[in-house]
């Protein structure tokens, strides 16, 4: 297989140029020589029963949920899509292709799927929860604020998917007047998904395409020792009692300087349990290990989780309390992991960002959002949920 027939094989298929296709068969015999030249022999397997059975529900289901599992949701929705037109008011399929959809960021497209099933949502708490989650991914709050007396929830995994909502709602009447919430609000938007405050905003295509996003970024000790500096003015008025770094070089070259920059202790890192008070310090929340997160999943009095930098294409277990900056690939300032003190030295020396670097942070929304969103309470935290209504381009 080529290089030209690989990319034949994704960009046929990817969504949403793959619902409009044909006939599967061809590009799934590429998508299948492809994935067994890969050693994904299972995947490859579930491929060629396509080929041969392509008005399969149960084949293309099983193909549409192992594509998800591979990374490539785009594709996955695609092949979702024409088994639900086989089955129609599927449950396990809707939600299936909205799951395809939202991992594909593509949560316009998972609203109007959810959108023209009202039966199903009628009976449905899954697809009900999704319709709202959705509606809130495409700034429209009150369609969320509609279904959130329809989730009644049964059981504790639906209880948490009502508070997921509520959550959204409540900090969306938190903020109101003081965000615009609109499509260009990415600062605001990140508050009400996932609770955390955004220190700063990329100027780099910041009118379009990227709206305060970073793409691809060779990360700065200028950038990490500006959004040390907003972490300060934000923990001023309550000091935390120290500092503690997740497990890694990298988490604790940042801790080190946001303890020195505080005048602070730093803190072991608990062998059991969860750390509180105190500030948590990391450099990437992409390179906390998901077993750690999960020791912080729940905010306990006194305690702040900051993260500096925080992917936006895909999700989080857990958002932090506070990040600099959001990127889609991310490269470090140190071109390896060194001592943490030396490092936590070169950070502290830094010069902070300059006014081009600065020149997108909106100081006047971001004060205003801070006012009416800090401090948080205690109670548990978000996930980092991927994408938003605020567009950005991806690479």
């Amino acid at each position: 297989m080529t290089s030209d027939d690989v990319h034949a094989a994704f960009a046929e298929l990817a969504w949403p140029r793959g619902k409009q296709v044909g006939e599967l068969a061809p590009h799934l015999e590429r998508l299948a020589a492809l994935a067994r030249r890969r050693g994904a022999t299972e995947l490859a397997e579930l491929a060629e029963q396509v080929v041969r059975d392509p008005d399969s529900p149960d084949r293309l289901y099983d193909l549409g949920y192992a594509l998800i599992d591979a990374g490539a949701p785009e594709i996955a929705a695609s092949v979702l899509w024409r088994c639900l037109a086989l089955v129609g008011d599927s449950e396990e399929v809707v939600c299936e292709l909205v799951s395809a959809l939202e991992s594909a960021l593509a949560h316009e497209d998972a609203f109007a799927v959810l959108d023209e099933h009202a039966a199903l949502r009628a009976r449905s708490f899954l697809c009900r929860y999704l319709y709202a989650f959705d509606a809130a991914m495409t700034a429209r709050l009150d369609v969320a604020r509609a279904q959130l007396p329809a989730l009644e929830p049964d059981g504790p995994d639906q209880e948490v998917m009502r508070a997921t909502i509520a959550g959204m709602l409540a900090r969306a009447d938190r903020v109101a007047g003081a965000c615009p919430l609109d499509r260009a609000d990415l600062r605001g938007w990140h508050y009400v998904l996932t609770g955390g405050v955004l220190l700063h905003q990329s100027p780099y295509g910041f009118d379009g395409p990227m709206r305060g996003r970073y793409a691809w970024l060779h990360d700065s000790l200028s950038r990490i020792a500006t959004g040390l500096d907003r972490v300060a003015a934000l923990v001023e008025a309550a000091p935390p009692p120290c500092v503690y770094a997740p497990p890694g070089p990298h988490h604790e070259s940042v801790a080190h300087a946001a303890a020195a920059r505080l005048g602070l202790a730093l803190a072991p890192w608990p062998a059991v349990g969860t750390p509180a008070p105190g500030l948590i310090v990391a450099y990437d929340l992409d390179a906390v290990a998901p077993g750690e997160l999960a020791r912080i999943a729940q905010r306990r009095d006194g305690q702040v989780f900051f993260a500096h930098a925080c992917p936006w294409t895909h999700d989080s277990p857990v958002a932090p309390d506070v990040a600099t900056l959001l990127y889609q690939s991310l490269q470090p300032p140190w071109p390896d992991a060194g001592d943490p003190g030396e490092r936590a030295l070169e950070i502290l020396a830094s010069p902070r960002l300059d006014l081009d670097e600065l020149a997108a942070d909106e100081p006047e929304r971001y004060a205003a959002l801070v006012a009416r969103a800090w401090p948080h309470p205690p109670g548990p935290r978000s996930r980092l949920w991927g994408g938003g209504p605020v567009p950005s381009n991806r690479f």
